[in-house]
Formats: structure tokens, sequence, C-alpha cells
């Protein structure tokens, strides 16, 4: 599996793209011969693709124990021909703009038709009107649909899904909140003035 983004060949960025139980899991190889302080920083930037990340090595355990440096990243610990699985956390918050930035600009313009009603503008601009409409775990959703579709981009686009099953009725909603005027009355917790209390205060 590929993921749908622009920056260069995905190898550079995630070893392995894997699907289990309907969770998207990226894994991260680092053997014996690779340099492992880049390993977090790799991971940092594509976690918000991903619903659970791990680090694959056959480094020494003691070496990778003193050297992790985040714990919601699993380990594929490999050691005598055995995978031995740390499992990793559920990653679960809004994608930042910096992820949202390496999408492709079709991509970014499509969602922020749907969402905001514009296409217009720089990645930039596109990728803060999604955040400033969207900052929900509806939109982690979406952005894992995107980022493993088939590229398909004229014919079928997840994002037309989402626009008509859960962007359009969030909208909705919204709106409803937006023009919704609260029915003017008496707090029952503040008695109104009386003609007696009117003349006490003159």
């Amino acid at each position: 599996m590929q993921l749908n983004i622009s920056w260069g060949s995905i190898i550079s960025d995630v070893d392995l793209v894997a699907m289990r139980n309907n969770a998207l899991i990226g894994v991260e190889i680092k053997s014996k011969r690779d340099k492992f302080r880049p390993a977090f920083k790799q991971t940092d930037r594509i976690c918000d693709f991903f619903d659970r990340l791990y680090i694959a090595s056959d480094k020494r355990e003691e070496f990778l124990e003193k050297n992790w440096q985040d714990w919601r990243i699993g380990l594929l610990l490999i050691k005598d021909g055995q995978v031995i699985e740390r499992k990793s956390n559920l990653l679960s918050k809004t994608p930042r703009h910096s992820t949202l930035v390496r999408l492709r600009k079709i991509c970014l313009q499509r969602l922020s038709e749907a969402i905001h009603g514009s296409s217009n503008g720089s990645k930039s601009e596109l990728a803060s009107n999604i955040l400033c409409r969207m900052r929900d775990n509806h939109l982690r959703l979406i952005l894992k649909s995107i980022v493993t579709c088939v590229r398909t981009c004229e014919t079928i686009c997840p994002i037309w899904d989402f626009e008509r099953t859960l962007i359009a009725p969030l909208r909705n909603i919204q709106k409803v909140f937006e023009e919704y005027v609260a029915p003017k009355h008496i707090s029952p917790l503040i008695p109104a003035e009386t003609d007696e209390e009117e003349s006490c205060q003159e």
C-alpha cells in the first residue's frame, strides 16, 4: 500500500503500511546497521495519518529501552528469529497543520470546498481553513481515507462520500445551533421587580 501524499517516495517516510481490524498501521524499520536517532522524528511526521505506529528493530533490547522517546509508539522486537510485540497506543489527536499541508493540493481543495465552501488559496491557507472548521476525530477519519485512496481523482474520491454522509449533516447541525435563538423569559431564580421594590429604591 502506498500513501496518497505529496512527498517523494513512501519508502523515505514509512517502511510498511498495513491494515489490521480496520486500523491503519505504519511500521518504521531500524536494523542494527541504521541510525536510531531519526526514528522518532520520522514517526512524528506521519503519526497523524495512522491509528497505530510501530518501530521494528533487531537492535539490542537494552539499547532500545534506553533510547525510546515516545511511548505511544509500539515496538516490534526481532530477536532470535521471533517477533516480540509491545503494543502501541491508539493515536487519536486532531491532525496538525503541518500534516494537512503534506496532502496533495487537489485533496486539500476538495476537502476545503466540502467543509469551508471555498477551494481558493495556498496549501497552507487551505489547511488552516479546514482546521478552523473541523477540529475533531472526524477530520482524522477523513484524512486516513484520503491518504489510502487509489488516486482515481476524476472518478472516485473519498471526500465526495464524506461530504454526503458526514460533512453535510455536521454542517446542518452547526447551522441549526447558530440560528437558534433562545426564548426570552424571566429566570425562576431571579424574581421580577415589583412596584414595592422600586419604591424602596427611590
